[in-house]
């Protein structure tokens, strides 16, 4: 067995702290072996949880006295990870910054994440216990492929991320990225059928001295690459991509000031009731306007706020600011607010609802969170969970995007949300394509029979806003009934509109 490591020493003290008051006869098996120097293995089975804050610890004991090794294996939350003995990535980048801290200058760790291709279309035909099933055994495969000083955690939805610790690189990382590659993208047995979904890889080495995030930059960077050459490919990060990288790092460190100062804006689209074209809400759309570059599109900044976590407290800002703007206009007309994942992972969406509904004195009828289909994919309890107390609160709650991604009417059966809004690339295309209409009328009939209202995204002509009418939709937004709007001139369209509904 190995020499306990400086990490094992540090946490060595620490087990006796975390074990139950009571313990059972394994507890106490633990906790004599851990007084006495024996090797304990930390492993998914008797959950002694106390004090760890993204970790949890259980074991057995597995040496002989004298050899004082302790080895820590994540349990991460999520049941499919706790069984395969995957580390979640909070876990993941804190090993990756020891092992940068230890490791030698000439043997450098290497970061290689892999992605799953075609696990989406698995779970579209097959059923998420289908996607979950291939996942677990992908994870099964890495593990058994990997060293024991190696390490696995699962970050994404199809993604996971290999630390290997110690090697002659990058021919150690080559060898190891190109075997992992080879060894998911075997077939897969499910049900006693096989099913083939292919993989790639990005690679980086750490620098010497470097920061945890700079080489899980640089692999996503080579990961990009890997996925755009197509299945089977392993990409190291190259300095050709720095640029790439720098200009990331720039972005963000824009973004953290701007975040920090609150400097982003809201623009507010306007809601139209379809039958009396009579205003009934907006939309609170995040707006940034680079210092240098001047205005930034969502589509850039979003999902990078979305990978730092800066998601979470612009979020907050994003619910307070649209609540207290809502609270000027005139009752009821409302405002809409788009939900991140990443608030629901960690846990703070509640709590954010709450306070900016007490702070701005808004009544919770007057406020719709609009949330993807992409959010249900993972942790689907515990988002229907946290659906059902916000809805709770009295606020409304939307499907956004509906047809675009994923569909599932177990989503709607399990779930009673409020407002079904149509992707825009149906409205797009109601005019000049069949299927389009079709579709679209479809979801509308099925919307009415579960009593929610349908909005379409995207009116941009006349002749659009006419076939939605004729179909029965509720809702409408879009160019052509009014853009995205700064906070003043939304209140002046608000207050118009007050005075015409009170002069009626």
């Amino acid at each position: 067995m190995l020499p306990p490591s400086p990490r094992d020493r540090r946490l060595m003290p620490l087990l006796p702290a975390l074990l139950p008051a009571r313990p059972s006869p394994g507890v106490r098996a633990i906790r004599a072996a851990a007084a006495g120097g024996l090797a304990v293995g930390v492993a998914a089975g008797l959950g002694l949880a106390r004090a760890a804050p993204s970790w949890l610890l259980a074991g057995i004991v597995l040496a002989v006295l004298g050899l004082g090794a302790l080895l820590l294996l994540p349990l991460p939350r999520r049941p499919a990870e706790r069984r395969a003995g995957l580390a979640d990535e909070p876990f993941f980048r804190a090993e990756l910054a020891t092992a940068l801290a230890e490791a030698p200058p000439n043997r450098p760790p290497a970061v290689i994440l892999l992605e799953l291709d075609g696990l989406t279309a698995i779970r579209d035909t097959l059923g998420r216990a289908a996607g979950d099933a291939l996942l677990h055994q992908a994870a099964e495969r890495l593990l058994t492929g990997a060293r024991r000083e190696d390490l696995v955690a699962r970050i994404g939805h199809a993604e996971f991320a290999v630390l290997q610790r110690d090697g002659a690189q990058p021919e150690a990382a080559a060898r190891f990225a190109g075997r992992l590659v080879r060894d998911l993208s075997h077939a897969y047995a499910l049900d006693g059928r096989p099913l083939i979904c292919g993989a790639v890889a990005g690679i980086a080495v750490a620098a010497p001295g470097a920061a945890a995030d700079v080489p899980l930059a640089q692999a996503r960077l080579a990961l990009r690459r890997a996925r755009a050459e197509g299945q089977g490919t392993a990409r190291f990060f190259e300095p050709g991509m720095d640029a790439a990288l720098s200009a990331r790092h720039a972005l963000e460190g824009a973004l953290r000031h701007a975040a920090a100062a609150e400097e982003f804006q809201l623009h507010y689209q306007p809601v139209f009731d379809i039958r009396s074209r009579r205003l009934l809400g907006f939309e609170a759309l995040l707006r940034w306007s680079h210092p240098e570059r001047g205005p930034v599109s969502p589509a850039e900044f979003v999902p990078l706020l979305e990978e730092t976590g800066l998601i979470l407290p612009v979020g907050a800002w994003v619910l307070r600011a649209a609540c207290r703007e809502a609270a000027r206009w005139p009752a009821p007309i409302g405002v809409a607010v788009n939900l991140s994942p990443a608030q629901f992972r960690r846990g703070e969406v509640l709590e954010a609802v709450r306070a900016a509904l007490a702070e701005s004195g808004l009544a919770p009828g007057r406020l719709t969170l609009e949330i993807t289909e992409g959010l249900l994919l993972e942790h689907t309890e515990t988002v229907l969970e946290t659906l059902e107390r916000l809805h709770g609160l009295g606020v409304c709650i939307a499907l956004d995007d509906f047809g675009s991604g994923y569909s599932s009417l177990a989503y709607l059966w399990r779930f009673r949300f409020d407002t079904l809004k149509i992707d825009r690339a149906f409205v797009r295309e109601v005019r000049r394509d069949g299927k389009a209409a079709a579709i679209i009328e479809s979801i509308i009939g099925l919307g009415h029979s579960l009593h929610l209202r349908i909005t379409a995204e995207g009116v941009e002509t006349e002749e659009q806003f006419a076939a939605l009418s004729g179909v029965g939709c509720d809702e409408a937004q879009g160019f052509l009934l009014g853009r995205p709007m700064p906070a003043e001139q939304a209140a002046a369209l608000a207050a118009e509109d007050g005075v015409q509904a009170r002069a009626a």
